[in-house]
C-alpha cells in the first residue's frame, strides 16, 4: 500500500512499508502500462536492472502476475549486463554465472513462462557478454534498432549506493579514471567498457546509455535498504552539489521518474 508520495523536481517518490509492497506496485506498472501500450501497438518493449532489488518482482511476475500478461508480445531487454559464462537457454546443462543481471531473471521467472508459453524464448534479448564488449554492444544496438528505436514503453533501473546508474560508474580523480562513456554523442545507445577493479570487481560491462533509457515512455528507479538512504538524499534534495560524471544517478532527474522506495530508502528526505 502506498503510505506517501513526494515530488522533488523530475522525480516523483512513492514510499511503500517494504519490498513486498513496492515490488507488487512495480508488477501492476507492468500489467498495465502492458495492457494500454498493446492496445496501440502489436508489441511491448520493457528493460530491467540487476541486483537484488527486482528479486521479488521477477518472483511475482512468475506466478502472481504470471497470468496478466499476453507474453508472445512482451520483448524483455536489460539496462545492462556483467560477465556470465554460460546462456541457460541454450539448455547446455551448465551453471550460469550468479552476477549475471539475465541468469538472475531467468532462473527466477522467465524459465517458467517459456514452459507455459515457448515463443516467448524468442523475445527474450540478453546483452551477450561472451562477444566481447565491442561486438556485445554493436550487437545490442542492433536490436534496439529494429524493436526499441525511440525508447522502451516501460524501464525498471537500479542505482547503487555508489551512486552508479545501471552499469555505468562514478569517476575516480584519485586514481585518475574519467568514465568515457560521457563524451560519446547521443545516438549511442549501448557501451562496453572496462572500469578499473579499484571501482567494481566485475570490471567488464556493457551498459545502455543513460540518454537511450530516460527516453523510455515509464521510467521507474526502485531503491530499497538503508545503504540506499544516502544516495536517495543526494538525487533528491541535495542535487545541486553533483554532475553526472561523480553520480551517474542524478541522470534520473534529468526525466520524469517514479521511484519506487520502501521506509529505510527514504530515511533521510
Amino acid at each position: 500500500m502506498l503510505m506517501e508520495l513526494k515530488q522533488f523536481g523530475n522525480l516523483e517518490v512513492r514510499l511503500f512499508n517494504n519490498l513486498e509492497e513496492f515490488s507488487k506496485q512495480a508488477a501492476e506498472i507492468f500489467a498495465a502500462e502492458c495492457e494500454k501500450t498493446l492496445k496501440k501497438k502489436a508489441i511491448f518493449t520493457v528493460s530491467f536492472c540487476g541486483g537484488k532489488t527486482p528479486q521479488r518482482l521477477f518472483e511475482l511476475l512468475s506466478a502472481e502476475f504470471k497470468n496478466k500478461f499476453h507474453w508472445p508480445a512482451v520483448h524483455i531487454f536489460w539496462g545492462d549486463e556483467r560477465p556470465s559464462f554460460a546462456n541457460a537457454m541454450e539448455g547446455e546443462g551448465k551453471k550460469g554465472s550468479s552476477e549475471s543481471n539475465f541468469q538472475n531473471a531467468y532462473k527466477i521467472w522467465l524459465e517458467k513462462i517459456i514452459k507455459v508459453s515457448p515463443s516467448f524464448k524468442n523475445n527474450i534479448h540478453r546483452l551477450k557478454m561472451e562477444l566481447g564488449l565491442v561486438r556485445g554492444a554493436k550487437e545490442y544496438e542492433k536490436e534496439l534498432s529494429k524493436l526499441a528505436p525511440e525508447g522502451f514503453d516501460l524501464s525498471f533501473n537500479g542505482a547503487g549506493s555508489d551512486g552508479h546508474r545501471n552499469g555505468i560508474f562514478p569517476e575516480k580523480p584519485k586514481i585518475g579514471w574519467k568514465n568515457e562513456i560521457w563524451d560519446l554523442p547521443e545516438s549511442v545507445k549501448v557501451y562496453g567498457y572496462t572500469i578499473p577493479p579499484e571501482i567494481n570487481p566485475y570490471t567488464k560491462r556493457i551498459t545502455l546509455t543513460p540518454w537511450f533509457l530516460n527516453k523510455s515512455k515509464v521510467n521507474i528507479l526502485m531503491l530499497s535498504g538503508k545503504d540506499k538512504a544516502d544516495l536517495l538524499k543526494k538525487i533528491t534534495r541535495d542535487k545541486e552539489k553533483y554532475t553526472k560524471r561523480d553520480l551517474p544517478a542524478i541522470t534520473f532527474n534529468d526525466v520524469p521518474t517514479i521511484v519506487l522506495a520502501d521506509k529505510a530508502a527514504v530515511s533521510k528526505i
